[in-house]
């Protein structure tokens, strides 16, 4: 359990980047505003915020190519480059525009890590701990938001140019996060579906047993726990390739039957030799496809997966990431279901203006009568604390208590929170409107901050996976960018009637929450996609079917006790066998 709190906390680097920009622009603002020679207005000051909003919707995109073309580890150490890039466009920045581009520099990195670190971790989790694990992600961020107040209130006398030392102090965090190559191990997963099955189980042995159980690698022989987990997860990346192939053979076959070819996809040629065969050119380039797929080298892997990591190849990725994505809205999409979840939650996270209350939080309190820029930024930064205590609180109920739960609770408690900040904004009480929003941030972040992630990274299959994380996480960081270029303005032109609104929004986000969203707490990966295709949600356990891979689980003796073998037969259906024929699809051994 301690190295995965280790590879959490540091795959959760990007999270404290996210909130340490969340956090440090709402400071660096007031005293930005001070500084005549960046006119800023009400108007600039909204793109300034909000176009890291923006950028980070494109960055989920950039995200997932990177994650599905060069592994986890390494988008999580790419996406830091970013965050080294944006701090430094932004502090020599001579007006908003040039804020602004260093802002949506930084939101790249922002929605890039917002997908790779929730999935890095889910995959590097098991079940029973997953929850608390991906809830270090948001975790991080509070972290980030509450060091980043700290900071500017430190660098609050740091000159005229204060505000340049505050925006370009994210760059040393980045550069820990650009080095997590080195230190940060490969999700299984994706090794496996790389073909990379020793690394996977070398990988997951030390994850699950560490240093007290030795890795016999001349055999690779690990415990029967470890060697399950890796059966597990190579049996759902074949069904998951099965399934495509399937899909791909019934598109070629309607393409042969409209172009007049037989059920081999060829035609005879009269001007040729009888024994003269034509392919059409798409079956052509499938059949190239498919060689250069099976092209193995030693360690597994691909001709072609080799060459990822080239700018082609990423190219490629994030064309076929963002085609995927449109896909994911076609109800014959396997994981269009789960989309279709993932997406709500996401709508809701950011409609509630829950990033919008941290980053105008000392606007909100000067405009109710804080005078002093000082006591506003520390005043604000007691949300930023309270943000930690609800995610913390978080981390420790949603292996307990449940997914479910805490968004319905959360919402209802967010919305009880925003009707009193609305009667303290009224009020024009600056002491009512920091306990409003305290207790808001702690209702929210207590709920919806940290559970949305550990939703998200579950529903998907790998197939699915880096397109449907990129396409939610975009659409959140696309509300969340709209509400933060209207916050203020619509905080000037309705009062206090603003945040009557956005208490409505809560009640539906828990309404939504109550109706549509399933509990996943204790469930695997596997359960929880299956469970999805088979519309059984309660009972993900028992659900699905097929006995295509049909797996005999035998134990050692004594003597090797701990340590499990097994007999496999693929290509079989159980019916063959003899017996009746398996509801549940068993894990099924990769060979070695």
């Amino acid at each position: 359990m301690s190295s995965l709190l280790r590879i959490a906390a540091f795959a959760g680097l990007g999270g404290f980047l996210f909130g340490y920009d969340l956090g440090l622009i709402a400071g660096a603002l007031l005293y930005m505003d001070t500084d005549e020679d960046l006119h800023l207005t009400t108007a600039s000051s909204e793109a300034i915020v909000g176009t890291a909003k923006l950028g980070a919707v494109f960055g989920t995109f950039i995200g997932g190519a990177l994650m599905a073309d060069v592994g986890r580890k390494r988008a999580i150490a790419v996406t830091g480059v970013f965050f080294l890039l944006g701090p430094f466009l932004m502090a020599v920045s001579a007006d908003a525009v040039g804020l602004a581009s260093g802002r949506l520099v930084v939101g790249l990195g922002v929605g890039a890590s917002a997908v790779c670190v929730p999935a890095y971790v889910a995959e590097m989790a098991p079940p029973e701990n997953r929850g608390a694990l991906v809830v270090t992600y948001e975790l991080m961020l509070c972290f980030g938001m509450l060091f980043s107040g700290v900071a500017d209130y430190a660098l609050r006398d740091a000159g005229e140019n204060n505000w340049r030392f505050m925006v370009a102090a994210p760059a040393v965090p980045a550069v820990a996060m650009v080095l997590g190559i080195y230190v940060l191990p490969e999700s299984p997963r994706w090794l496996v579906v790389r073909g990379r099955l020793r690394d996977a189980l070398r990988i997951l042995h030390g994850v699950r047993e560490g240093a007290d159980v030795p890795f016999r690698a001349e055999n690779d022989a690990s415990t029967a726990r470890v060697e399950a987990e890796l059966m597990e997860l190579w049996s759902a990346v074949e069904k998951e390739r099965d399934a495509k192939a399937s899909r791909n053979e019934t598109a070629t076959n309607f393409e042969t039957r409209a172009a007049g070819l037989d059920r081999n996809g060829v035609t005879r040629n009269d001007t040729t030799e009888p024994d003269t065969v034509v392919f059409s050119p798409r079956l052509q380039e499938t059949a190239v496809s498919s060689d250069e797929e099976n092209d193995e080298d030693e360690d597994g892997s691909s001709g072609r997966i080799k060459k990822s990591g080239s700018i082609a190849s990423f190219t490629a990725a994030l064309g076929a990431v963002a085609r995927d994505a449109a896909f994911l809205l076609d109800p014959r999409c396997e994981d269009s279901k789960p989309f279709r979840v993932a997406a709500a939650l996401a709508f809701f996270n950011q409609a509630t203006c829950s990033t919008s209350v941290v980053n105008y939080a000392p606007r909100v309190l000067q405009r109710v009568g804080m005078e002093s820029k000082d006591d506003a930024v520390l005043f604000a930064s007691f949300v930023s604390a309270a943000k930690l205590a609800g995610v913390a609180a978080s981390m420790f109920a949603v292996d307990r208590v449940g997914r479910k739960p805490l968004l319905v609770v959360g919402s209802f408690g967010s919305g009880v929170a925003m009707v009193f900040l609305s009667v303290a904004y009224a009020a024009r009480s600056a002491a009512l409107v920091v306990a409003a929003m305290c207790a808001f941030m702690f209702a929210f972040s207590a709920s919806w901050a940290g559970v949305f992630w550990v939703i998200v990274s579950e529903l998907f299959t790998m197939r699915w996976k880096a397109p449907a994380m990129s396409a939610a996480t975009a659409l959140l960081f696309a509300t969340g960018a709209c509400v933060d270029f209207v916050f203020l303005s619509a905080a000037e032109t309705f009062g206090a009637g603003a945040f009557a609104l956005i208490a409505l929004v809560c009640l539906a986000a828990g309404v939504y929450a109550a109706r549509a969203v399933p509990e996943t707490k204790g469930k695997t990966l596997a359960e929880i996609q299956r469970a999805f295709r088979d519309g059984s949600f309660d009972d993900a356990a028992t659900a699905g079917g097929g006995g295509k891979y049909v797996f005999a689980w035998f134990f050692a003796s004594k003597k090797n006790a701990g340590r499990g073998r097994y007999v496999a037969m693929t290509s079989l259906e159980a019916s063959d066998l003899g017996g009746p024929r398996e509801e549940e699809e068993e894990t099924s051994p990769p060979s070695r």
